[in-house]
């Protein structure tokens, strides 16, 4: 039952974006897990993942069934505990801002304030026979679904007011219900528990401190099984019998260290055996801070027989673990960066999904082998939620990711990424500050050769595999400016401009050695962040310093050059400039126009006059003269608008191959500009399956032909049209719809399966009738397939009946189906 919950979503998202939109994030820093049957559902702060496999079943070879996330209508991203409700066959998603999202027969439902949520934040979902717990950070919330009905009804609140204080603190931050209905609610002063069947009376209400006297702290864990009850504080775990008014309680905690451990999980297993994980968690952050080596023990509470782990070892992974639970007799552990594991007893397996590293996307870029790259980096050096991971590299369905502990890379802040004419990766990072451990400068990484090299203000070195670490300075080797690298670009001519902060450009040659440096005019700081080169300009942006610089010739640009432009408006004098765009275009007087997103907005320039882009007006002139914008074009009455009318600024920007601009919001998602029909189409939340409206980086995929759109909550990709093939033949050609009916769906697309693109070279498709007539001879799309309007060579839709289509590709290799026209 439950897995048919999440086929639905599946249908209904097809039906709505078919293949056009996709939903990429991280999903194995997980924070729980739950399972029904064969299936296994996780969640993470990249939303929920089902897989499912036979319960004797190896747990790596089980398969994804469903991601689910924002894009499919969840509330949040950010999940953090999971509840099959088996009273209603649904399953409940707490969040950690957004309130709950439950997925059941009756679709995605949200539960909110509005609802009986006495906050936003849950903290813990429990169900006892046909009634929901919830835990919040505002106290207690008791559901129940009533015979008929679909959705859940609040049954009463419990907090400090309406408990008469019973309830000392509502910020609930974990709950356990023991065997015979003893609730335990920790919180902010402790903990409490009542019997479920007397909730409502006050006096029934008790604080654990009357027995025992366990340190408060913001990190307690409880765990209950038939026996007993453990709590973990400060690094030591307290175990009594279920009933806390016997004095039973005995004090564990590691015996390998005299100093205080911080417990990220604990659990207490069916056949007593006490599970205790280690790691230090920061909220602001989202990550747990390495305390040692150890993180997992084992107590058994018959023998007090201890056995500990190590990262890395015995099978066990690498990352922290943040839940543990028990499922058929087995524990199953939610971790941090491996997706989720179980033990048998004598080895660990573990489902880690195939995926992204972070959600926040800052940077992504193809490479000469249409391999795709993406960076998770800040200006700063520092850890920020959801990034500053390292990079990951995505080609054929799989993904890479390189960080500090697997690879040489000298930095998990990776600001940018670049490739040369030898597809090396160059990774920029940002100076750096001690306790993160991360290096500055640039690491040149060569795939063919498995090679690194790093670039500094120092100098330049080579990593050392022997020895693991990088070598001495070379004689002659390149030094940079500064360490602190604001970005790297290609030009056209295979240049490398490594974009110094607060120091200037440096150009960087075949050999890896300096070539050239210059310094931005008018640039007190030389803030420089971004480079862009047309084959006409080269275009520069900085923050909180000049703004734009422009340098007006196809030459490499010199600090007391000639050509660098004066004439630019004020608004792009200053503030901070993230990136530019040129299309061609036959509605300027030179052929060209060139995007620039800006703090203070959208601007074009067409080299003789400057405009700016508006949700109001159109587009604006600068008039120099005047020093003041002049309207220039309104927008028509029923014409879509920057942003979708919404006030917001630009964050990103991107020219694709086929001459569309797109530019990237901070607060309102996506908006594409078309230079010829002069019109903006939009994609935001409440339109597109976008993650979030808050769009910071624009990429391409050349292979997919897929636009990267990169948020602050994970990656979506939009099909744009391919300008690169995979080496395929002719094999399996599918239309759709299929029927067709030309009055209903703008075109019928024919694909070969399963690359999904046509054969490289040029291919064309013919139509023919039931009779053997020649229909239509079809062009090959830039999505690489055919698309069919229903009309013949004279532009009129043919009638009802069965046709046929054969596609041929340069080398004469053919293909047929056929399909029916339905009018």
């Amino acid at each position: 039952m439950r897995k048919v919950l999440f086929v639905g979503l599946i249908l209904i998202n097809a039906l709505l974006y078919g293949q056009t939109w996709q939903t990429i994030n991280n999903v194995n820093h997980v924070y729980d897990i739950e399972k029904a049957g064969n299936s296994i559902y996780f969640s993470s702060w990249g939303g929920v993942m089902e897989i499912s496999g036979m319960e004797n079943q190896n747990l790596a070879f089980y398969s994804e069934i469903r991601q689910i996330s924002t894009g499919d209508g969840l509330l949040s991203n950010d999940i953090r505990n999971l509840a099959m409700i088996d009273v209603s066959q649904s399953l409940w998603l707490g969040s950690s801002y957004d309130g709950i999202s439950i997925i059941s027969d009756a679709g995605l439902q949200n539960l909110g304030t509005d609802l009986g949520l006495p906050s936003l934040r849950v903290n813990r979902i429990i169900e006892s026979d046909s009634q929901i717990l919830v835990a919040t950070a505002q106290g207690l919330s008791m559901f129940y679904y009533l015979s008929g009905v679909q959705f859940p009804l609040m049954l009463h609140q419990y907090n400090t007011v309406n408990t008469g204080g019973a309830l000392p603190h509502n910020n609930i931050s974990d709950m356990v219900l023991t065997g015979d209905n003893l609730l335990f609610l920790a919180h902010d002063l402790g903990i409490t528990y009542v019997h479920l069947d007397s909730l409502e009376v006050n006096s029934a209400w008790h604080s654990l401190s009357e027995h025992i006297a366990i340190p408060v702290s913001d990190n307690l864990r409880m765990s209950s099984n038939e026996d007993y009850i453990a709590i973990s504080s400060n690094g030591s775990v307290y175990l009594n019998v279920n009933d806390p008014s016997v004095d039973a309680w005995e004090i564990i905690r590691p015996t390998l260290s005299n100093g205080s451990w911080d417990i990220s999980a604990i659990h207490l297993s069916s056949d007593n055996q006490l599970w205790i994980a280690f790691g230090d968690w920061n909220e602001d952050v989202l990550i747990y801070n390495n305390q040692s080596d150890y993180l997992l023990m084992k107590v058994d509470l018959a023998t007090m027989q201890e056995r500990y782990w190590k990262r890395n070892t015995e099978g066990l992974g690498y990352n922290h673990i943040s839940r543990i639970k028990e499922f058929g007799g087995k524990p199953y552990f939610s971790t941090w960066g491996d997706g989720i594991a179980r033990y048998d007893g004598n080895s660990w397996q573990y489902y880690n999904p195939d995926n992204i590293a972070f959600p926040k996307i800052t940077m992504s870029i193809a490479d000469n082998e249409s391999t795709v790259w993406f960076a998770s980096g800040i200006i700063g050096d520092y850890v920020v939620r959801k990034g500053t991971l390292g990079v990951s590299s995505y080609k054929d369905g799989h993904w890479t990711s390189l960080n500090r502990d697997n690879s040489p890379l000298h930095s998990n802040n990776i600001l940018s990424v670049a490739v040369d004419a030898r597809n090396r990766k160059w990774f920029g990072a940002w100076d750096t500050s001690p306790s993160t451990g991360n290096l500055h400068g640039v690491t040149i990484y060569d795939e063919t050769d498995q090679s690194w090299k790093w670039l500094n203000a120092d100098g330049t070195s080579l990593w050392d595999p022997e020895t693991e670490s990088w070598g001495p300075y070379i004689d002659g080797g390149a030094v940079l400016l500064t360490g602190t690298i604001g970005g790297i670009y290609r030009d056209l001519h295979d240049n490398m401009f490594v974009l110094s902060y607060d120091g200037g450009v440096n150009v960087m040659d075949d050999t890896d050695h300096i070539s050239s440096s210059f310094r931005l005019p008018g640039s007190t700081f030389q803030r420089v962040l971004n480079a862009y080169h047309n084959g006409r300009q080269y275009f520069f942006g900085t923050e909180a310093d000049n703004g734009l610089s422009i340098w007006n010739h196809d030459s490499i640009p010199e600090t007391d050059g000639p050509h660098w432009e004066s004439r630019i408006v004020p608004e792009l004098r200053g503030g901070k400039i993230f990136g530019v765009a040129s299309v061609e275009t036959p509605y300027s007087p030179s052929g060209w126009q060139h995007f620039i997103a800006a703090g203070t907005g959208l601007y074009m320039w067409d080299e003789y006059e400057w405009y700016k882009y508006d949700v109001y007006i159109k587009r604006y002139r600068y008039d120099f003269s005047s020093q003041n914008w002049l309207n220039d074009t309104l927008y028509y009455a029923d014409e879509e608008r920057l942003f979708g009318s919404e006030r917001t600024s630009p964050l990103s920007i991107y020219g694709d191959p086929f001459g569309r601009v797109w530019i990237g919001s901070e607060g309102n998602g996506l908006s594409m500009y078309n230079p010829i029909t002069e019109r903006f189409t939009n994609y935001y939340r409440a339109n597109s399956p976008l993650l979030s409206n808050q769009i910071i980086s624009l990429g391409y995929n050349p292979l997919e032909g897929r636009l990267l759109i990169g948020t602050s909550d994970g990656l979506n990709t939009l099909l744009i049209g391919r300008t690169a093939k995979t080496e395929t033949r002719i094999r399996t050609l599918k239309a759709y719809p299929n029927p067709f009916r030309p009055d209903g769906f703008k075109t019928l697309q024919i694909v070969n399966q399963p690359s999904d693109s046509m054969p490289i070279g040029k291919n064309l498709c013919r139509i023919y009738s039931a009779s053997g007539a020649l229909v239509r001879k079809l062009q090959e799309s830039p999505m690489a397939r055919f698309e069919w309007d229903g009309r013949n060579d004279a532009g009129t839709i043919v009638s009802s009946g069965v046709y046929y289509f054969v596609v041929a590709d340069d080398e004469g290799e053919t293909g047929r189906g056929k399909l029916a026209i339905i009018r």
